[in-house]
C-alpha cells in the first residue's frame, strides 16, 4: 500500500515537471516568435530607409534634367512622388531612445496605413534602466493590442472612431507610458486580449510580467467605449 501511494505521488510529480517544462518551451517559443516580429518590422523600414538612400544621386540627376529642359510641371509630380515615398516611413515620434522610437514607429506606421488616427507624444533619457528585451514586450504588446482593438470589423463603417493616443514621458524618477485608444466592447473582468482563445490575455500576462520585474505599476480602464493603460517604471534601479 506505501508503494502504491509513493508510485502515485512519484507520478504526480513527474507530470508536474513535465508540464512545466512544456509551459516553460511555450513561453519561450512565444516569446522568439514576438522578438522576430519586431525584428521583421524594424528591418522593412531600415530597408526602405536603405533604398532612398541608395537612389538619392538617381533622385538627384532626374530632377536636375527637369529644370534643365525647363519641365517644371513634371519636377513637382516627381517631387510629391518622393514625399508620399518619404511619408511612408517618416518617424512618428523621435526621443532619441533607439529602441523606443524604432518600436513606436514601425507599429504606429501600420496603425496609420489602416486609417487610426495618431496622436504620439513621446520624451525619454536615451538609456534606459529598463532592458530592451523588457521595453519590447512592453510597448510591442501595448500598441498590438491597441490596434487590434482599434482596426476591428465594428469601425470599418466610421473610421473617425479608430484612435490610438500614445504619451511617453519620465515623471518623478519614472519613466510614464499612457496608451489610450478606442474599443466598443468593455474587456472585463480580466482585461483579455481580442486575439484569439489560445492566447487570450497572453500580451497582457507578458506586459505585467516585465513592469512586475521593475516594481512598476499597471493600471487599466474602460469606459464609453475607450480603453486606457497606464504604466509607471521606477527609472532608477
Amino acid at each position: 500500500m506505501i508503494i502504491l501511494i509513493g508510485l502515485g505521488i512519484l507520478s504526480i510529480l513527474l507530470l508536474t515537471v513535465v508540464l512545466f517544462q512544456k509551459k516553460e518551451i511555450g513561453f519561450y517559443k512565444l516569446q522568439e516568435e514576438e522578438l522576430d516580429q519586431y525584428a521583421t518590422e524594424v528591418e522593412t523600414v531600415y530597408r526602405q530607409l536603405r533604398g532612398i538612400k541608395h537612389d538619392y544621386r538617381n533622385h538627384l540627376q532626374g530632377m536636375s534634367a527637369f529644370i534643365e529642359t525647363d519641365q517644371l510641371d513634371e519636377l513637382q509630380v516627381y517631387i510629391q512622388q518622393l514625399n508620399n515615398e518619404l511619408n511612408q516611413v517618416d518617424s512618428i515620434i523621435r526621443t532619441g531612445n533607439t529602441m523606443i522610437d524604432a518600436l513606436v514607429n514601425t507599429k504606429l506606421t501600420v496603425a496609420q496605413e489602416q486609417g487610426v488616427e495618431l496622436h504620439a507624444t513621446a520624451i525619454a533619457p536615451e538609456k534606459l534602466s529598463v532592458e530592451n528585451i523588457d521595453l519590447a514586450i512592453i510597448l510591442g504588446n501595448l500598441l498590438n493590442n491597441a490596434i487590434e482593438a482599434t482596426t476591428r470589423r465594428e469601425y470599418r463603417g466610421n473610421k473617425a472612431d479608430q484612435f490610438i493616443r500614445l504619451y511617453i514621458a519620465p515623471m518623478q524618477d519614472n519613466l510614464y507610458i499612457s496608451v489610450t485608444n478606442t474599443m466598443l466592447k468593455n474587456p472585463q473582468p480580466q482585461f483579455l486580449s481580442l486575439k484569439g482563445p489560445n492566447r487570450q490575455g497572453y500580451g497582457i500576462q507578458r506586459i505585467n510580467q516585465a513592469v512586475e520585474k521593475y516594481q512598476g505599476i499597471v493600471n487599466r480602464q474602460w469606459e464609453d467605449g475607450i480603453f486606457a493603460t497606464e504604466i509607471t517604471i521606477p527609472l532608477t534601479k
